[in-house]
C-alpha cells in the first residue's frame, strides 16, 4: 500500500469528500485496468474513494474522451433511477487531471464467483449472483426512454471491426475472414426478422463489471452507457459465462445450465413477451459468437485457446441459424 502525502495537491480535495478536515496522509491502491486508476482510504476508515485519471493534461486521447463520456454518463444515471445500483459521483477535478471519482464498492465482483463455479465449488452462490445480474440487468433495459427500433446497422459494424482487427493480429486467415463475412449476410437477413425497441444499456456487461456488496449487485464502469440492442448486455453476459468455462475447464458445454438460468431469470424479471423471448433465443447465437470473438483478441490470452474461442464462434452462428 502506497501513500498519498497530506502536502500533495489532491490530497486536499480528496480529504474535502471524505470528510476529513484535518491534514493526513491517504492510503493509495493502484487497481487492474487499462488507465490509472487508484483507491484511496483514510487510515483507519474502511470507507474508500476510486479515482479515474486522465492520461493527458487535456483530454485529447480516445481513452481520456471516453472518461469523460463516463463522466456524463454518471451525472445523467440518477435520472433513469440508477442510484444505489451504481456507485455515487464524488466528482472530477481535471486540473489535478482526476476525470472521475466515485465511492469504492466493497465486496467479490461476478468473476470471482466465476472462478469458484468453474472448479466445482460454491456453484449455488454463483447461480444465485447470475440470477441477481439478469434481474440488474432487467431494471436497466426497462428504464423510460423516447422510442426508437433497434437497427441491424450496429450489429452488422461491430462484425465487420471484429474480423479486420482479428485478421490484423493474425489470428484469422483470409478464408476465415471471407466465411465470417457470409455469415454476417446470412445473419443480416435473420435480423431483420425479429423486431424490438431500443433499451438503456450498461454497454460493457463482463464479470469484472458487476459487484456483490451486502447481498446486493451493483453496475460499475459506465462509459458506454447508451441506448441500443439489448442483446449487447445479455449475449456478451452468456459469451462470459461460456468463456468463464472454456478458459478455466476447457469444457465450454458446463456453462450451459448457468446461461439458461441467466436468460430465464431475465425474461421473468421483465416479464417478456413471447415475441421477445423469440427474438432474444433467436439471435443470441449471434450475438454471443461476436462477444467470443471479442474476447479472442486479448493477447493475454494462449494462442491456442485464442482459435478455439473462434472455433467456438464459427460453431454458435453456423449451429444458430438453424433455429427456429
Amino acid at each position: 500500500m502506497k501513500v498519498l502525502f497530506a502536502s500533495h495537491a489532491l490530497t486536499g480535495f480528496l480529504l474535502a469528500h471524505f470528510g476529513v478536515s484535518r491534514d493526513c496522509d491517504l492510503q493509495v491502491e493502484r487497481l487492474r485496468a487499462s488507465r490509472p486508476v487508484f483507491r484511496f482510504s483514510v487510515p483507519g476508515d474502511g470507507a474508500g474513494l476510486v479515482g479515474k485519471f486522465f492520461r493527458g493534461q487535456v483530454p485529447a486521447t480516445p481513452q481520456d474522451r471516453s472518461l469523460e463520456q463516463e463522466y456524463r454518463n454518471y451525472r445523467a444515471a440518477p435520472g433513469w433511477g440508477l442510484a444505489g445500483l451504481i456507485p455515487r459521483l464524488a466528482g472530477q477535478s481535471p486540473g489535478l487531471r482526476l476525470g472521475l471519482l466515485l465511492e469504492a464498492i466493497p465486496g467479490c465482483d461476478l468473476d470471482h464467483y466465476l472462478l469458484a463455479a468453474a472448479q466445482g465449488r460454491h456453484r449455488e452462490t454463483c447461480r444465485s449472483k447470475v440470477g441477481q445480474l439478469a434481474e440488474l440487468l432487467a431494471f436497466f433495459h426497462t428504464r423510460p426512454l423516447s422510442p426508437s427500433p433497434v437497427s441491424p446497422g450496429p450489429v452488422l459494424a461491430y462484425f465487420a471491426k471484429l474480423r479486420r482487427q482479428l485478421q490484423a493480429q493474425g489470428i484469422l486467415s483470409q478464408e476465415e475472414v471471407a466465411a465470417l463475412a457470409e455469415e454476417s449476410d446470412l445473419w443480416e437477413i435473420r435480423l431483420r426478422s425479429y423486431d424490438d425497441q431500443q433499451v438503456l444499456l450498461h454497454g460493457d456487461a463482463t464479470p469484472t463489471n458487476f459487484l456483490f456488496p451486502d447481498g446486493r449487485v451493483v453496475a460499475v464502469d459506465l462509459e458506454r452507457l447508451r441506448p441500443g440492442d439489448r442483446l449487447f448486455d445479455l449475449s456478451w453476459v452468456a459469451g462470459e459465462l461460456r468463456h468463464a468455462w472454456g478458459w478455466r475447464g476447457r469444457d465450454f458445454g458446463g456453462s450451459e445450465a448457468l446461461i439458461q438460468h441467466f436468460f430465464r431469470s431475465y425474461l421473468e424479471a421483465l416479464p417478456a413477451s413471447g415475441d421477445l423471448t423469440e427474438r432474444i433465443y433467436a439471435l443470441n447465437p449471434l450475438y454471443m459468437a461476436l462477444a467470443e470473438l471479442r474476447i479472442a483478441r486479448n493477447a493475454y490470452l494462449s494462442w491456442e485457446y485464442r482459435r478455439t474461442l473462434l472455433a467456438e464462434a464459427q460453431s454458435c452462428l453456423k449451429h444458430g441459424r438453424r433455429l427456429t
